[in-house]
């Protein structure tokens, strides 16, 4: 992975952890997702204008940013509802929902033949270890390993989200191609946004509600959307350049500046424990880099 490549998706991964955060601190989070969404349609649309050839007909490209919108939206959904509930803080719910390294390399092996030296394996290894000692809700005094707490719904929903998200990854991988990221990205902001729109228009509750966000908290719905849009570009710009199991294992960084928003903003518990395992995924892309 070349210096530029690994700069872009530090740089995205920094996005994602943002609007995560501000994703998390939203009132009603799935108007204020659909609301980032729209923000996003309309600067890509501008962008657009300066690209040739930006309104692609090529059906492959179409029918592959639309399979993967299906997954990314599917992990937007519960990624959402581990943040609703009361324990689902953002320095436990957002590492566990990006596990999706822990799968891309097994899936990327088996459906498009990518192979990664052991290095790189070890890096994700480590990276996945510190997301997993992030949801360990004690002290760093009184640490030791256990089982994942299924029982406890913001859990597996975030895991969910995370094994979804790793469906999607391989499709971009293939969506992205040669010089067509922009392009692919754009379709998949799209497909997300009329996903999302089917959902709420079927939620008779969340249809009253869909320009909530746009009345009341406009500034943070344009920062979002521009952060979000931000996050998009310049990680499958990367994905573009580089392996995709090396893009997400180092996207995993994102772990790192999620559990410092959620101790040192939201002021959330075992801060600790939840650094030194950030380090452990520091560790871990650093190997992936050396890969």
């Amino acid at each position: 992975m070349s210096y530029y490549a690994l700069f872009l998706v530090i740089f995205s991964a920094l996005m994602h952890a943002t609007y995560n955060f501000t994703f998390k601190k939203s009132k009603i989070k799935t108007i204020y997702l659909w609301s980032m969404f729209s923000v996003s349609i309309v600067i890509m649309t501008i962008l657009a204008t300066f690209r040739k050839g930006f309104i692609s007909t090529d059906t492959k490209t179409i029918g592959l940013a639309s399979a993967a919108a299906v997954f990314f939206s599917l992990y937007q959904i519960y990624t959402g509802k581990a943040y609703a509930l009361a324990k689902g803080d953002l320095s436990m719910v957002y590492p566990l929902s990006i596990t999706a390294p822990l799968y891309i390399p097994f899936l990327a092996y088996f459906l498009i033949g990518e192979r990664i030296g052991i290095r790189v394996f070890i890096g994700i290894v480590l990276a996945l270890l510190g997301t997993y000692t992030i949801q360990l809700n004690t002290q760093l005094s009184n640490f030791r390993f256990k089982k994942l707490s299924l029982k406890e719904k913001h859990i597996p929903y975030a895991l969910f989200a995370g094994f979804i998200y790793s469906f999607g990854s391989i499709i971009d991988k293939i969506g992205v191609g040669k010089d067509k990221f922009f392009i692919y990205t754009y379709w998949v902001v799209i497909f997300m946004f009329i996903y999302m729109t089917v959902n709420i228009l079927k939620n008779a509750e969340l249809k009253e509600k869909i320009f909530y966000c746009y009345r009341n908290s406009l500034p943070a719905v344009i920062a979002g959307g521009v952060i979000l849009t931000l996050s998009f570009l310049s990680y499958r710009y990367a994905m573009e350049m580089a392996k995709i199991s090396a893009v997400a294992g180092v996207r995993q960084i994102s772990s790192l500046f999620g559990v410092l928003m959620g101790i040192f903003i939201l002021k959330e518990p075992y801060g600790k424990l939840r650094f030194i395992a950030s380090l452990l995924i520091v560790i871990g892309v650093i190997l992936i880099k050396m890969g």
